[in-house]
């Protein structure tokens, strides 16, 4: 079977060290870069590049690009404007970045605003910001990167300037709002159609900040009676209470948050929390100490968790009568308790971030109303309460500046004067207090806890060598009495049955030597050994075998049995053997 497939096992072989030689070759060398650092070059607008006569787009996180068939003389881009600066042209094409908008007339473009272009017929959308390109796996990442060290490819895209062509032959105009673009039937994002959506009316909903501030969504979008997420028509009317939640922790952030006020629905990137839960009130707007964001039900407290993309169950709802009241950036009370938050993270030492995971906590100790401000009024890093003795600082800087929890007892008279003074300290001044324990993570009971973890794809491939070993263990199992000869006899060759296949002439052959030896003397166990001897006076290598497919050890007399059923193959084919000690 093997000698059958040879030639596959030669190219695969043969295929994967090439690729593991291209790939070190590309690591080690900088033709991974065609620009280097400090090279004699003419920046065009800050994507694009003239260089050595040729045409360059710098694609973030992805380096720079030749942009393939331009021409150098002609190649011009979009004056006066960032927002279209990944944008180029010449006599023949237009280019969004190192891609070629195909069928659009470079002599009649014309920018139609919001990253939409068209020349009267042909238009296109075309993201300002490079994205990952998800048509190109790791594996097809793995093969063409190869490919460039090869000298057969180009340097692999996976990051470029998305683009998305709308259909032909119709009138358009920008909208409303980020990406949007509208014709007289219908309104457009990022390129896609807004189902149903009315194009005179289209609109970016508004996004509410703690401090009042009010900005336009860059997600969510309504044409007065319909709700957009991106491209996604969600299942409620309009109203215009609706508004996205506006979040200044980083992590949480990172998620846009539809409240709907009439009914207390949230939606999340466009996915509705349980309606059977509502309503849902959001814990907090600032959510520097945190890295997920709280919603609270009669039921519970609930948040999304980014990886698994679902909404989950944090734990039961502790309020007295579902009522809190803020009394500072992630700071509540409650019934007479005062509550708060703290962000940590859990790291592995090889498989990198586990886990982020944001704690609810009751304060020790302390009584709600027992708490007064004492800081300045004009205090804007975080303010001072005292408590009977006791005096804490309520942090506003967060995890992201390296003060993890809300809340923090202060433990030293020079630190109290400094946090309460009038004279506001430094970022570095705070965090050196917390250092040098000047003040302390104030001590609480965990209420609950929001635990995202990490979806660390690169840790799969140590899955995926496990379960490459259980596949041959699992092989080896079932095809434990199926007997591969170390040898086969064809077109009077007798040919080794190794991944060398190397042949000898059964005319050529003196004798074959068969030996039992101990496979491995620590263990035990037995195996046997194949010498060809021929008439020139000339042996082969010693060939290893065993009876059968199996991980298991073998007996001295399993081996021998074996060795004389070769032994009479041999002596068919007209070749003589023997067995030495």
């Amino acid at each position: 079977m093997l000698y059958k497939f040879r030639y596959l096992f030669y190219g695969l072989f043969l295929f994967v060290f090439v690729m593991m030689f291209a790939v070190m070759f590309i690591s080690l060398s900088d033709k991974g870069d065609p620009i280097g650092y400090g090279a004699d070059k003419t920046d065009l607008n800050g994507v694009f590049t003239r260089f050595e006569g040729k045409i360059y787009a710098s694609v973030p996180s992805n380096g720079d690009y030749e942009v393939i068939d331009a021409d150098p003389a002609s190649f011009k881009t979009i004056p006066d404007t960032y927002a279209d600066a990944h944008i180029g042209y010449d006599r023949k094409h237009v280019y969004a970045g190192n891609m070629i908008l195909e069928g659009l007339d470079p002599a009649k473009l014309r920018v139609i605003g919001n990253n939409y272009y068209t020349d009267g017929n042909t238009t296109y959308y075309c993201a300002r910001n490079s994205e990952k390109n998800e048509s190109l796996s790791a594996v097809g990442f793995i093969i063409r990167l190869g490919a460039q060290g090869l000298g057969l490819a180009g340097k692999p895209q996976n990051y470029w300037y998305p683009f998305k062509k709308l259909p032909d032959g119709r009138a358009y105009r920008s909208g409303q709002g980020f990406a949007i673009a509208v014709n007289d039937e219908v309104a457009f994002f990022k390129g896609q159609e807004l189902n149903a959506s009315n194009p005179n009316t289209i609109r970016p909903i508004k996004t509410q900040y703690w401090d009042g501030d009010v900005r336009d969504s860059d997600a969510y979008f309504t044409d007065g009676k319909n709700v957009y997420y991106q491209n996604d028509q969600l299942p409620l009317n309009y109203n215009d209470k609706i508004h996205q939640l506006g979040i200044e922790g980083d992590m949480p952030s990172r998620s846009a948050y539809l409240i709907n006020p009439q009914n207390g629905m949230v939606y999340v990137d466009g996915q509705a929390f349980d309606e059977s839960k509502a309503p849902y009130r959001q814990l907090g707007i600032n959510l520097e100490h945190a890295y997920q964001a709280l919603f609270v039900s009669k039921d519970g407290l609930y948040f999304y968790d980014t990886e698994a993309e679902k909404v989950v169950r944090a734990g039961d709802n502790p309020f007295a009568d579902n009522q809190f009241k803020e009394l500072a950036p992630d700071v509540w009370s409650s019934g007479n308790k005062v509550y708060f938050l703290k962000a940590t993270e859990q790291w592995g030492r090889k498989s990198g971030l586990q886990s982020r995971t944001t704690h609810l906590l009751a304060l020790k100790g302390v009584q709600a109303s027992s708490l007064r401000k004492i800081s300045h009024p004009d205090s804007y890093k975080g303010s001072v309460w005292q408590a009977g003795n006791r005096y804490f600082y309520f942090d506003d800087l967060g995890s992201s500046q390296l003060m993890p929890t809300s809340i923090y007892e202060i433990k030293d008279t020079n630190a109290l004067k400094s946090l309460a003074g009038t004279d506001p300290l430094g970022t570095d001044a705070i965090r050196a207090l917390s250092r040098n324990n000047k003040i302390t993570e104030a001590e609480g009971d965990t209420i609950l806890k929001a635990v995202t973890d990490s979806n660390n794809e690169w840790y799969k491939s140590y899955w995926m060598i496990f379960g490459a070993v259980i596949l041959v263990y699992a092989l080896s199992f079932l095809f434990r009495n199926v007997k591969v000869h170390p040898f086969l006899i064809k077109d009077g060759y007798l040919i080794v049955n190794n991944l060398l296949f190397k042949k000898y002439k059964i005319e050529d052959i003196e004798k074959v030597v068969f030996r039992s030896v101990k496979s491995n003397p620590k263990v035990g166990g037995y195996g046997g050994t194949m010498r060809i001897d021929l008439k020139n006076g000339t042996s082969s290598r010693n060939s290893l075998f065993t009876t059968r497919m199996t991980f298991v050890s073998e007996t001295d007399t399993q081996v021998i049995t074996y060795i004389r059923e070769l032994q009479k193959i041999l002596k068919e084919a007209g070749i003589e053997s023997e067995l030495a000690n």
